[in-house]
């Protein structure tokens, strides 16, 4: 004899996969209206171009930073070559800690008012994995006659400033979205990346002019 032990779901839980899933994912009586394969491109463009944009015209304000700081780089070419190193860091570890946020709204193991929690947790967790990365880059600077031990040092403390910002970020930002009743997968990621991008990098040229005493 076989027994089916079957609940129903709660209303906070249908509301929280209508924020995550869309409607689609609690009511059948719309599957036709809301379905990927019933969309067209057209849709697809409308419903994802304008935060894209809004996104593309933040991910400019790095080519300004790279502007304001081109002297610097002509005459410490060196700090050139952890650009791409840092700024990819810094979108790496922000979506490490925005995916399990996320996570953990969907579950309802969060909310909103959990943001001190998420902070410390996040931002402890980014500078440590930050400190042991940029322990690496300064320990390389060493081995390789190509690149100095300023800049080394200058990479091994702009990492974990840079991977507790992004960290932060990739935590508050989806409590923000949620919040305020967007879908957190859909915006949160892409902010916080934008953000990283252009502070990243920032950060990274302050830290070079004290260190190098440029």
């Amino acid at each position: 004899m076989v027994t089916l032990d079957v609940s129903l779901p709660s209303p906070r839980s249908l509301e929280k996969a209508k924020l995550f899933f869309g409607e689609d994912a609690v009511s059948a009586s719309q599957e036709s209206k809301e379905n990927y394969c019933n969309d067209t491109v057209g849709d697809l463009v409308r419903a994802r171009w304008g935060w894209l944009a809004l996104f593309f015209i933040g991910l400019m304000l790095a080519a300004v930073v790279v502007e304001a700081f081109e002297e610097m780089l002509r005459s410490h070419v060196e700090l050139s070559y952890f650009v791409p190193l840092l700024i990819g860091h810094g979108g790496n570890t922000g979506s490490q800690s925005n995916a399990t946020v996320i996570r953990a709204l969907a579950l309802g193991h969060l909310r909103a008012s959990d943001w001190a929690m998420v902070v410390y947790k996040e931002c402890a967790a980014g500078t440590a994995m930050g400190a042991m990365l940029g322990s690496l880059i300064f320990l390389f600077s060493h081995i390789c006659n190509g690149i100095s031990t300023d800049v080394g040092l200058t990479v091994a403390i702009a990492l974990p400033i840079v991977s507790c910002w992004a960290n932060m970020l990739g935590g508050v930002v989806p409590l923000l979205s949620a919040h305020l009743g967007y879908n957190p997968a859909v915006t949160s990621a892409p902010l916080m990346t934008t953000v990283v991008d252009s502070t990243g990098l920032v950060i990274y040229f302050v830290v070079a002019k004290f260190v190098m005493g440029i």
